[in-house]
């Protein structure tokens, strides 16, 4: 007989028991289906205390019995409050949904008096031992389960816990005041038990909780007071008793408590005083004008600025602010200034061109943006719909575009499909009689009702089946339609959407921003803005050393939870001979026996000992030199150490840039049997393997407590009556008589009498028999000329309609329909309000599973964009450490987010002399020679860490280099090594590379004197092409190919513009199974190039096994491949070499190649130019190769192109 399967809920304590047919086992299995297959493999994490789900009701059920009900009279004893409190914390450690009822329960009206009647007690009559006792027994257990973790981050528990805290608060914080003072005292007579370090953990736990909830808890000089009193508690028990686990926690309370109470200081307090300048360092700083004034949304405060640009915004003349790399020349100082110079570079990097490009829409005459745009004129609102899910939407219909008007439909359709204009996801923004600017952004059509709910509707609702065929893109040859939401439902944006729908026509031009996602820079933003109101960003010290005296940032401090007493971590999980080795922070450590005795190399070893030494590890790594080895070491080594700690760590928080790094980081930790507890964020993964660790996937096997399940229901309800409300108006833009009819009835009912009712025998009034359109018609029509001036309308609501010339009829009929529409113009806002707050409530019950999830795993994977968009949920994770692969290509604004402030240690690993951050906007760069250094929005927080001296805002923090190269052969790797790392060596490996198939030489330059093509010939381009370059790339390729030597993804093409790579692609498209990708498909498309489809009837391809990946040098770093074909594109008579200006880039692609390296390209277009070092290097080989005979001949293997397609046509 089979074993019994074991039931995963239990372990969650989620079980239902009455219906579970699954074994009950204490110990908990790994949620993954793979087992562990090592050691170091963490199964999960064992559940807190199996109990059954009845036992656990039951007493729950008996707890809450014994509080006492609003209707007594006589207060509650001492020895029950006892009883009260400490099973209170004993039952939120049952299982979610026990600490959930138990909190809601403290939350209570009853549970508050119980509080209440606790924090308000005389205590200063009390005798010392009777208060000693009482704080310790019925205060102590109260602050454990009002600050355990669990139901601080509880997102369903939000607002329950929001009450409790107010309440303890009090008015102006008189209450907290008055009994955080009393727990000083008792701890002050008593500093050398567990209790008392216990019951000041609690206390600052709860009282930093305060402080953060409650915004005027800062500015109350009573708490100051407090705070500096438990200060001098922690420093007295820290000299007797050391920095016990106990006191490790209080102590980031606290921390985090004095932080929050120097913000409350700093706040102005009446008259400002003026700001003391800091003395500048500098000879001469140019007069720049401070922000706030230059329009509508221009302010001091980062926090009050709205992400997307207001129509004043637009239309300002005034240069933005944009803070320098100077921090002298800020207009705030330390950690604020940061965040502030973060979000307004980042902002004007992606808002600031929609901005112009709307301006340039506005004011054609002022020069083009370089954002592309599609504009769409003649555009109108047509309908008005309302999704429970997603809220209001509505359609827009624009005129086709005239190269699609005489299209067949068919032709029209894979014509929109194929331009990807108008996708759901894309940013569009609507211009109004070209003074109000609406953002929006395309949304699907397929948004059916939660469900059907026809007896809510109205007797003139015209059914779905009656309507007319649902409009597109593309059906009408005339027409195409578009669903839109708005950005920001506002009560004046939704007012806009209303105005759009009515009969008048209001000129609309719809204007779409190809490319322009907005979750990829909205996020990021409103983070920062978050961040600065919160102020809990960890390590500010460190990102901003210059504010702060006396610190010297080569010392590094230790991660906190490393300092505590008897912690080492244990290396034995990377040991071949699983030997132990400890390593103690503020100890040397033997870098030689590691080295020996592990896999890794000796710089290797090094980094790894000094990132765990340092609350910040920095490493550089230069190509090939094993980084992401590295970082899965680091990763094993902090998994297998998680238990020493005398503290909860949390999961690993692993962050990338790019979708395609973070699945080759979590691949990677798979592949080494570093844990399968992984859960990864987001949709955009191409890994097959990660499917099943998806946090969505994930998700489902996770069950919901009762007080989520009622939270939903409750929520999806309320989602659900805000679509039968806007359903039941059934808007429309021509008011129809029968809704007017009932609204002049409700409001003008002796109106409603003199039109609609006639007088009958005996003076009854009676209903007039006909239809309401031709008794409002009669009426409009049937009166005299006008013959006098009509009387003002507030008059001739008091008048029988009968008596009113034509003009006053038509004046009041106007009036009833603008009455009309005003009062369901008022209900629509009221609807989607409520749904807004509505939808954040379901959202928090789906986030509510997701945090029990990401809870349980031992690694975390995000994008610092899926980071950023769930930010709320990930700062209520206890994560201790973080690692950032790649991170020299990471923005700065968009890594700071990743620093989430339960942070203690973090790893950062790249290379700052490799690709930088990509920015959008030119000016802001620091290659731009006009000015573009002084912003240097492309300088990465890696490459600002590790710097120093290059700039203002350099920190030059102690980091480690790893030397080894196992990618390249000795002679590719000597152009890298002689100029840009003279210390990095070669692995005895790579010397013993085959040569190349049918190639005389492994490094080449394929010289010719062939002009390129590109913006030479339009002004506003900013790719070139080159079609000579283009037939020797594909020439080569083919006898590559041909030598039947390599395999899948053994040949890479590169070149550093898009237009290149778009011709390549389809020319390379017609000879083999190419592969272009994520980033560089997406890339083209934002350039305005289409996907691109086979033609008919193409050449014959190669077979799979000999695909080619074609890219751009920037989306190729971190890649490799044995050969490596590079078109340079540029060659003109001014020796522009455009991007050969930027050492960064050439490091990455002359660093690409394993086997073999051929360059095609002008030598004498970067020979006469200063280009940097490491490319000289390389040009005078290539007069060396040119001196000799080529023994290739770019005409013979055309030749032998066309010969073999020919043959296997």
């Amino acid at each position: 007989m089979d074993s019994q399967r074991t039931c995963r809920d239990f372990a969650r304590g989620n079980c239902k028991w009455k219906n579970c047919k699954y074994a009950h086992v204490s110990n908990g299995q790994s949620r993954s289906p793979k087992p562990p297959t090592s050691q170091t493999q963490r199964p999960g994490p064992l559940p807190r205390r199996a109990h059954s789900l009845p036992n656990a009701e039951k007493a729950f059920r008996a707890w809450q019995c014994t509080i006492p009900l609003r209707t007594t009279v006589i207060r509650p004893s001492s020895g029950r409050k006892t009883t009260i409190f400490q099973k209170a914390r004993q039952l939120i450690e049952f299982d979610t949904n026990t600490r959930q009822e138990v909190i809601r329960t403290l939350a209570s009206e009853d549970g508050l008096r119980l509080v209440l009647d606790l924090v308000q007690e005389n205590f200063e009559d009390m005798d010392a031992p009777t208060r000693d006792l009482i704080f310790k027994t019925q205060m102590l257990p109260f602050l454990q389960t009002v600050s355990n973790p669990e139901v601080i981050s509880s997102l369903v528990l939000e607002q329950v816990v929001g009450t409790i805290y107010n309440v303890l608060f009090g008015i102006d914080g008189s209450r907290a005041a008055r009994w955080l003072n009393f727990i000083c005292g008792v701890l002050e007579t008593d500093t050398t038990n567990e209790g008392s370090a216990m019951l000041l953990e609690a206390s600052l736990h709860t009282f930093s909780r305060i402080a953060d909830l409650n915004s005027t808890a800062p500015i109350q000089d009573n708490l100051h007071a407090v705070a500096q009193r438990f200060e001098t508690v922690l420093t007295s028990m820290s000299n007797k008793n050391g920095m016990s686990s106990r006191l490790y926690q209080s102590r980031l309370h606290l921390d985090r408590l004095h932080q929050r109470m120097e913000t409350g200081k700093s706040l102005p307090m009446g008259t400002p005083e003026k700001k003391v300048k800091i003395e500048s360092k500098v000879a001469f700083i140019a007069n720049r004008e401070t922000p706030g004034g230059r329009h509508n949304n221009d302010f001091d405060d980062i926090c009050q600025i709205k992400i997307m640009p207001s129509f004043e915004e637009i239309c300002s003349l005034r240069a933005e602010y944009l803070p320098v790399n100077n921090p002298l020349q800020w207009h705030i100082d330390g950690i604020d200034g940061l965040l502030d110079r973060n979000f307004r570079l980042l902002r004007e990097d992606t808002v600031g061109q929609l901005r112009d490009a709307i301006h340039h829409e506005l004011s054609p005459r002022v020069q083009q943006s370089q954002l592309r745009k599609f504009v769409y004129p003649k555009s109108i609102v047509v309908n008005l719909e309302f999704n429970w899910l997603s809220g209001l939407y509505f359609e827009v219909d624009f005129p086709q575009p005239v190269a699609v008007t005489n299209y067949t439909p068919v032709a029209r359709e894979m014509w929109w499909q194929s331009s990807k204009r108008l996708q759901p996801g894309a940013l569009v923004c609507l211009i109004i009689q070209k003074d109000v600017v609406l953002f929006c952004i395309v949304t699907h059509r397929d948004m059916s009702p939660r469900r059907k709910r026809d007896n809510v509707l109205p007797q003139d609702h015209v059914p779905p089946q009656n309507r007319a065929e649902p409009r597109t893109l593309w059906k009408s040859s005339t027409r195409g339609s578009v669903t839109l939401t708005l950005v920001d439902t506002r009560y004046t944006n939704t007012q806009v959407v209303l105005d759009l729908f009515s009969p008048r026509k209001p000129t609309i031009s719809l204007v779409e921003f190809p490319g322009v996602i907005l979750p990829a820079f909205e996020p990021a933003l409103q983070a920062l803005q978050s961040m600065k109101v919160a102020q809990n960003l960890p390590f500010s010290e460190l990102f901003v050393p210059w504010a702060f005296d006396n610190f010297n940032i080569a010392d590094m401090a230790p991660p906190l939870y490393a300092t505590q007493p008897g912690f080492a971590f244990d290396l034995r999980c990377i040991m071949k001979d699983d030997t132990s080795f400890y390593v103690r922070v503020g100890q040397p450590s033997n870098v030689k026996y590691v080295q020996d005795h592990s896999t890794l190399d000796g710089a290797q070893a090094h980094a790894l000992i000094s990132c765990l030494k340092r609350k910040i590890g920095l490493i550089q790594g230069p190509p090939g030199t094993g980084k992401s080895y590295t970082g899965v070491a680091l990763v094993k080594v902090l998994l297998a150490n998680k238990d020493a700690a005398k503290t909860r760590l949390g999961p690993i928080l692993c962050v990338t840039y790019t979708n395609h790094a973070l699945d080759q980081l979590l691949e990677a930790l798979l592949d080494n049997n570093v844990t399968s507890q992984i859960v990864r964020i987001g949709s955009q993964s191409k890994s097959e393997r990660l499917e099943r660790f998806n946090l969505q996937t994930v998700a489902k096997d996770t069950a919901r407590t009762k007080m989520e399940k009622k939270e939903r229901w409750s929520t999806a309800e309320r989602l659900s009556l805000c679509e039968d409300d806007f359903r039941a108006l059934d808007l429309k833009k021509e008011v129809p008589i029968a809704r007017l009819k009932t609204y002049i009835q409700q409001t003008y009912p002796h109106h409603h009498d003199q039109l609609f009712s006639m007088v009958q025998e005996g003076g009854f009034l009676g209903v007039k028999i006909g239809n309401s359109q031709a008794t409002i018609t009669s009426w409009l029509d049937s009166a005299a000329k006008d013959s006098g001036r009509p009387r003002p309308v507030d008059q001739l609501k008091n008048i029988n309609v009968w008596e009113m010339s034509r003009t006053e009829r038509q004046h009041l009929y106007n009036c009833w329909c603008h009455d009309y529409r005003a009062d369901a113009d008022e209900k629509v806002r009221h609807i989607v309000s409520s749904h807004k707050a509505a939808k954040q409530g379901y959202d928090s019950v789906q986030d509510e599973m997701h945090l029990r999830c990401l809870a349980e795993a031992d690694v975390i994977g995000a994008t610092t964009a899926g980071l950023a968009r769930r930010l709320d949920m990930f700062r209520r994770l206890p994560c201790k450490f973080m690692l950032c692969e790649e991170a020299g290509e990471v923005l700065e604004s968009h890594l700071l987010t990743a620093f989430l402030p339960s942070v203690e240690h973090a790893i950062l690993i790249g290379d700052q002399q490799q690709l930088r951050p990509q920015v959008q906007n030119y000016d802001l760069s620091s290659e731009n020679p006009r000015g573009g250094a002084q912003y240097s929005l492309d300088i990465s927080l890696f490459e600002r860490l590790v710097s120093s001296n290059k700039s203002p805002m350099d920190c030059g923090a102690p980091f480690s280099t790893l030397e080894t190269q196992r990618r390249m052969h000795p002679s590719i790797a000597r152009l890298i090594r002689e100029t840009q790392y003279p210390k990095l060596k070669d692995a005895a490996s790579v010397s013993e590379y085959p040569e190349i198939m049918g190639m005389r030489k492994r490094l080449f330059w394929l010289d010719h004197r062939q002009r390129e093509g590109g913006s030479d010939a339009d002004a506003t381009s900013t790719s070139h092409w080159n079609s000579h370059e283009i037939d020797m790339t594909v020439a080569l390729v083919n006898h590559l190919i041909q030598q039947g030597e390599y395999k899948h993804g053994d040949i890479a093409v590169l070149t550093p513009y898009l237009g290149q790579l778009n011709r390549l692609r389809k020319r390379l498209d017609e000879l083999f199974a190419i592969v272009v990708g994520d980033r560089d498909r997406e890339d083209l498309k934002q350039a305005g190039y289409g996907d691109y489809q086979a033609k008919d009837s193409p050449m014959v391809k190669a077979a799979l096994s000999q695909t080619l990946r074609v890219a751009t040098v920037d989306n190729f770093q971190g890649e490799e491949a044995k050969v490596v074909v590079i078109s340079l594109v540029r060659s003109n008579t001014q020796n522009k070499c455009g991007f050969l200006r930027t050492p960064n880039r050439i490091n990455v692609l002359l660093s690409r190649a394993q086997h073999g390296m051929y360059i095609i390209g002008n030598s004498e277009t970067s020979i006469h130019v200063p280009i940097p070092l490491s490319f000289n290097a390389l040009a005078i080989q290539i007069h060396q190769l040119r001196s000799r005979p080529q023994k290739i001949s770019q005409n013979s293997l055309l030749k032998e192109v066309v010969t073999c397609a020919v043959s296997t046509g």
